[in-house]
């Protein structure tokens, strides 16, 4: 049956050429659009797990309404408003910061806390000024949570505990303000009081949102500076299973009026954009198995015309129905593997001429977040690729041979003659 199958498919040449092409091509393509799919979603998922907390704390944003004040002032009594009360409660701080890392310290599920306060300052140098965000942060917790270590550059997180007014302050910040490691620049909080602050070093994630606006220090030293002594204004915490987040985060919520986020809650716009690269892959890959079966339905529809002498001949030496389907099923499946087993080498070899074409500037300086491209090597994408072909080409081979099978030797013959 195999040197049946294999003879008929060396018997046409050209045809055959023109199907393993359509099969190798589509295996190739799908293997490289899957990998630059999934490599950029790749890198957007570790900037989103592990920049930040995988869960954060926060206090909650509560909005003052008419309600707020009811039975406040006028206990028992009707209040007509002339100005309805409206705007943010002033709530900056965590409610029991204390029982958040007593809880989270006997968690399981639980790697790493660290606790952080967050202000708004104004960083004076001479005559530059530059606002930012001043992170004050655990130096020896903050390693354990994120992957900040991986973007300070002359410092290390923990240098920031080797002094009461250390910063590391991010690249945009530095350059407005015309400074550089070492200098000793002035930092103004919004209750108008200056503390000076040494700079150690740099953030440079590549990111100008967050080099342009964000320093750091140690969380003692930001107290200190800002006056909010004994004060944490977030925990971000780092857990054992990623994808559990969400769940974790909603079991926690009923412990306390404080607000507790995953970190997919919180990037839910990102991730629907993933989910839209993935529709629009799995299009792309419906597609070309799409154009991979009719391609072979096509030749094998006209091989059975053209043999039908053959498929004759065959039946009336004792080949039946179901020997007919088998032997066309066969050829499907050897053009479908040849094709696929060609398609992956050419699909591997597209990805490793495409990984690390440079994006952006080619400078060493540029800002980009992702400096060259990026492709996954799943071994699933091949795997995948390999069997869509092997199953389109056996589908697509199917209808052919059920029609080769119902042909009669006895209708074949009389219409030879």
């Amino acid at each position: 049956m195999l040197f049946l199958a294999i003879r008929q498919i060396l018997s046409r040449p050209q045809q055959t050429l023109l199907t393993l092409i359509g099969i190798l091509l589509g295996t190739a393509g799908y293997v490289m659009f899957s990998g630059i799919m999934l490599g950029f979603q790749t890198v957007m998922m570790e900037q989103l797990v592990n920049s930040d907390g995988q869960i954060k704390i926060s206090p909650k944003d509560e909005l003052i309404t008419e309600r707020t004040f009811e039975d406040v002032f006028f206990v028992g009594s009707e209040v007509h408003w002339l100005s309805p009360p409206s705007g943010r409660a002033d709530n900056g701080r965590l409610t029991n910061v204390i029982g958040w890392m007593e809880r989270l310290s006997k968690d399981d599920r639980v790697i790493s806390y660290s606790p952080q306060l967050t202000r708004e300052v104004i960083y004076l140098n001479g005559k530059n000024s530059s606002p930012s965000r001043l992170i004050g942060i655990d130096a020896n917790r903050h390693g354990k949570v994120t992957n900040l270590e991986t973007y300070v550059r002359e410092a290390k997180l923990k240098d920031l505990n080797f002094g009461s007014s250390l910063g590391i302050l991010g690249r945009g910040v530095l350059a407005k303000l015309g400074a550089k490691v070492g200098d000793t620049i002035q930092v103004l909080t919004p209750k108008g009081n200056t503390s000076p602050m040494k700079v150690i070093g740099v953030l440079n994630t590549g990111n100008r949102m967050i080099d342009d606006v964000t320093s750091y220090g140690s969380l003692p030293t930001v107290q200190s500076i800002t006056g909010s002594s004994g004060e944490v204004s977030q925990i971000i915490i780092k857990i054992t299973k990623v994808r559990d987040a969400a769940s974790i985060a909603d079991e926690w919520a009923y412990y306390s009026k404080d607000k507790v986020e995953s970190w997919d809650q919180a990037n839910e716009s990102i991730l629907s954009v993933f989910k839209t690269q993935d529709i629009v892959r799995n299009s792309t890959t419906f597609t070309i198995i799409l154009v991979v079966a009719f391609g072979i339905y096509n030749i094998l529809n006209m091989v059975v015309n053209q043999k039908k002498k053959e498929v004759a001949i065959l039946r009336s030496i004792g080949f039946d129905g179901r020997d007919t389907i088998i032997l066309f099923l066969i050829q499907g499946m050897i053009l479908g593997f040849v094709g696929a087993v060609v398609g992956l080498l050419l699909g591997a070899f597209g990805c490793s001429m495409i990984e690390g074409i440079p994006l952006g500037s080619p400078k060493k300086d540029s800002v980009a977040l992702i400096r060259s491209m990026v492709v996954s090597w799943d071994i699933l994408i091949y795997i995948k690729a390999f069997f869509i072909a092997i199953l389109s080409s056996t589908v697509a081979s199917y209808i052919p041979a059920r029609m080769a099978s119902r042909l009669s030797p006895v209708e074949i013959i009389r219409g030879a003659t």
